[in-house]
């Protein structure tokens, strides 16, 4: 299974988004897959040439005049044929190889894998989505086994099987998602698909949509609705089987392909498949017609050509080796520092050998003498980085002013932004690959960096995006809601998501941070987020339309927006589909199939999918049995990865009598765990236990000060809960309380329960240290003053709501 991405392209520009954390960067495992070898490098480059062309191509005499400009041209390959659970394919491989090779001899960017599993097949997808610069054109090849399903269409990974009826979006690809993912992404479209050779699931019927209808499988695939701009081509006309040709060769619709495009490479790709159909229908003697479905609106050219521009014959050409380090990002501009180091402009450039890993862009406007090179990007956790450095060697011709060719040798180190390293976001589709959850940003180095990184770039969208979110972990809630606005407004996708959040959370003191509340806009934002592909986006939107939609059309397209975010691999998709497939009062309990989604998560490693596996162990829910062990095995490693409930939840099971040996003073410490993370029950509970003298050393004046500070928190039963116990202790606990709390923000007062002048003081002073406001009562009624400081208590360690 090949996760390679190897490369002869076009034009590339810049890279950037999807799906999910998961493994990118696994050195080779087997004989069968090859993936990305990270070993003293993190980030891999792939290449791109603008101005040459392949020399075969070069000598066609096809009039090219009509043709647009050259831009990047990207292509994702997949050759699915050694399957483990079905019936091989002879020719898959071949099939696939073949159209890698000739679309690289045409310059394009390939993406290519081979007997890919689910998992793999999604990552290829991320990363090659994550690539697509703007204004690229992309193709899509797929040879391999494909289904229908209802009046869909599936794409089938080699470790497919259906041990389930619902396995459907966790065992296939669906078609017409990864079509409109890659269309969404690209200037122009076109899929190749070689895929309905038979059908392996011919005798089961499987569930696929929201109501869990069951459909049968069938041979080849349905037509359906096209995006704009895009054409998809079927090996096969709608429902028919395609051949796969004798072993070793190719099949008869990749073989007419293959021929038609190297007899004419530079004819518009709409003009080339009437000629493929006509080969295929007499090479199988009428049994196999292909067919097409278009909505292009410009033309797409599988090769271009550029005449060579006339210059004056340099003098003799000349050698010398050149050491250049820029900072790693997704474009580096070189022209300027190639001419700073020969000492000389530069008139024109062309490449002599291309980078091992890097993407090199020659030429643009009038500029013939620009040189860019661009880096892959890959998603990869910052904590597996061994070294940041990435490193590649490339030759250039260069003529410079007064015609002197020069031959260089180019060195090249590019070092990544610290920024990048301490703040990237996961599947961020305008970040650089390094991304870290937010469990694991540390907030002093990620401050330093980004700070210093906004200060070099200001007008950098990425570093002010991150920067917010280091200050949103910190607590610095308007600092980091002004940063982020402005990366959203400077159109980086990533950030329009957190300001939606910022918009219409629950877990934020507007009073304090002046943050406004506008659903409407979040809303907003969560649509352009989704039209762009982010699956961030696309989770919470869908999340809101499946929970909260009026109709049975809203709440499909919240299923169909988290379906979609699941066949990118975001886990929080995985985990809001097994929930509501879990409710037992829902006419939609299905727990089978919401058991399908939480495995899913947990194989992924997901502390959410941690969490919700617990409650599943520990509940007996959906079926399974009760599991007290299970159960405390899943909350600790939800709890140790920053899951703000799971500590209230180990909490409960020792109360409960479910961890034998454990004591209440050890249930108090975990329900303060939970607070401090922001949960209201951990606080409410806390304060319950200490007023039912189940804690010793605790008193009334320790429970009020966790109710004090559950009750500002969202959760409205929890927090009044909590409103309730305060209003059922005595002044002079709520007084002691509020002395505590001083102490905990940094004031030196006495703890006796009398508040006089120098309490009130305190309690003013740093309320107005850090932007509290002050009501008239709140420095003379014992419960309001104490809720005052839990204010301020919150406005110095604020919720993560994004862990929430």
């Amino acid at each position: 299974m090949v996760v390679a991405a190897t490369v002869a392209a076009a034009a590339v520009a810049a890279a950037v988004l999807v799906v999910a954390a998961a493994e990118a960067g696994v050195e080779t495992v087997g004989p069968r897959i090859f993936r990305y070898n990270l070993k003293a490098r993190v980030l891999c480059g792939l290449l791109a040439l603008c101005l040459w062309i392949n020399p075969a191509l070069a000598q066609s005499t096809t009039d090219t005049s009509s043709q647009t400009p050259i831009g990047p041209r990207i292509a994702i390959v997949i050759g699915n044929q050694d399957y483990m659970n079905v019936g091989d394919l002879s020719n898959a491989r071949k099939d696939a190889q073949d159209i890698a090779a000739l679309l690289r001899e045409f310059n394009f960017k390939v993406y290519d894998g081979y007997d890919l599993e689910k998992r793999e097949f999604e990552e290829l997808l991320r990363t090659a989505v994550l690539n697509i610069p703007d204004s690229a054109n992309v193709l899509f090849y797929y040879a391999g086994h494909g289904i229908q399903i209802g009046r869909r269409n599936y794409l089938l990974p080699v470790d497919a099987k259906f041990e389930s009826i619902y396995d459907v979006p966790l065992a296939t690809m669906t078609l017409d998602r990864v079509i409109d993912t890659l269309s969404a992404r690209s200037s122009a479209h076109v899929a190749i698909l070689d895929s309905c050779r038979d059908n392996p699931f011919s005798d089961i019927r499987l569930a696929a949509d929201l109501d869990a209808n069951l459909f049968e499988t069938r041979t080849g695939f349905d037509v359906f609705r096209t995006p704009l701009n895009s054409l998809v081509a079927y090996s096969t006309s709608p429902g028919a089987v395609a051949s796969d040709g004798a072993s070793g060769q190719n099949s008869p619709y990749t073989a007419a392909v293959l021929e038609t495009a190297r007899n004419s490479p530079f004819e518009n790709i709409q003009a080339l498949f009437p000629v493929i159909r006509e080969q295929v229908h007499s090479s199988t003697d009428g049994q196999q017609i292909p067919w097409e479905s278009s909505t292009l609106v410009k033309p797409f050219y599988l090769a271009q050509s550029q005449a060579e521009p006339a210059v004056e014959t340099p003098r003799e050409t000349t050698s010398r080796s050149l050491d250049l380090t820029r900072q790693f990002d997704k474009n580096v501009p070189l022209s300027q520092l190639l001419e700073q180091a020969l000492g000389t402009d530069i008139d024109s450039v062309q490449l002599v050998e291309r980078p091992e890993q890097g993407v090199i862009a020659i030429g643009g406007g009038q500029q013939s003498g620009a040189i860019n090179y661009t880096p892959e990007i890959s998603d990869i956790r910052a904590v597996d980085i061994i070294t940041s450095d990435v490193e590649d060697t490339f030759t250039v011709e260069v003529v410079t002013t007064g015609q002197q060719r020069q031959r260089v040798d180019v060195s090249l180190k590019l070092n990544m932004n610290p920024c990048d390293l301490e703040a990237g976001d996961a599947l961020d589709l305008n970040g650089v690959g390094v991304f870290r959850l937010p469990n694991e940003i540390n907030i002093t180095k990620g401050l330093e960096a980004c700070r210093a990184a906004v200060a070099a770039n200001p007008d950098n969208a990425r570093f002010r995006y991150q920067l917010g979110r280091v200050q949103q972990a910190a607590g610095q809630l308007s600092d980091a809601y002004a940063n982020i606005s402005a990366a959203a407004q400077a159109g980086h996708i990533r950030a329009k998501f957190a300001l939606a959040v910022f918009l219409d959370s629950e877990r934020i003191d507007r009073d304090v941070t002046g943050i406004p509340l506008d659903p409407q806009m979040a809303l907003e934002l969560l649509e352009q987020g989704t039209s762009e592909q982010d699956p961030y986006a696309m989770h919470r939107l869908g999340k809101k339309l499946l929970r909260e939609g009026k109709t049975q059309e809203a709440k499909q397209r919240g299923f169909e927006l988290l379906e979609r975010s699941v066949e990118l691999g975001h886990t929080f998709s995985m985990n809001e589909l097994g929930l509501y497939f879990l409710r037992e009062d829902s006419e939609h309990y299905i727990p089978e199939r919401g058991m399908r989604y939480l495995r899913a998560s947990e194989l992924r490693k997901d502390i959410y999918g941690y969490n919700n596996l617990a409650y599943v162990a520990l509940n007996g829910l959906g079926g399974n049995p009760v599991d007290n062990d299970k159960a405390l095995e899943y909350f600790l490693a939800a709890a140790e990865g920053g899951h703000p409930t799971a500590p209230a939840s180990v909490a409960r099971m020792i109360l409960r009598g479910q961890l034998p040996g454990r004591t209440k003073s050890e249930a108090l410490d975990w329900y303060d765990a939970s607070l401090a993370r922001g949960d209201a029950w951990g606080g409410a509970n806390g304060a319950y236990i200490i007023l039912d003298r189940e804690v010793s050393g605790k008193g009334q004046a320790d429970a009020a000060l966790r109710a004090a500070k559950a009750s500002l928190l969202a959760d409205a039963e929890a927090s009044g809960q909590a409103r309730d116990q305060l209003n059922g202790l005595p002044a002079v606990a709520q007084d002691r309380a509020l002395q505590m709390a001083l102490n905990e923000l940094g004031q030196n007062v006495a703890v006796d329960g009398q508040v006089g002048p120098a309490t009130k003081k305190a309690l003013e002073d740093v309320a107005i240290a850090h932007g509290v406001p002050i009501s008239a009562a709140a420095l003379n009624d014992p419960k309001e003053r104490l809720i005052l400081a839990a204010r301020v208590y919150w406005a110095i360690n604020p919720v993560r709501f994004d862990l929430f």
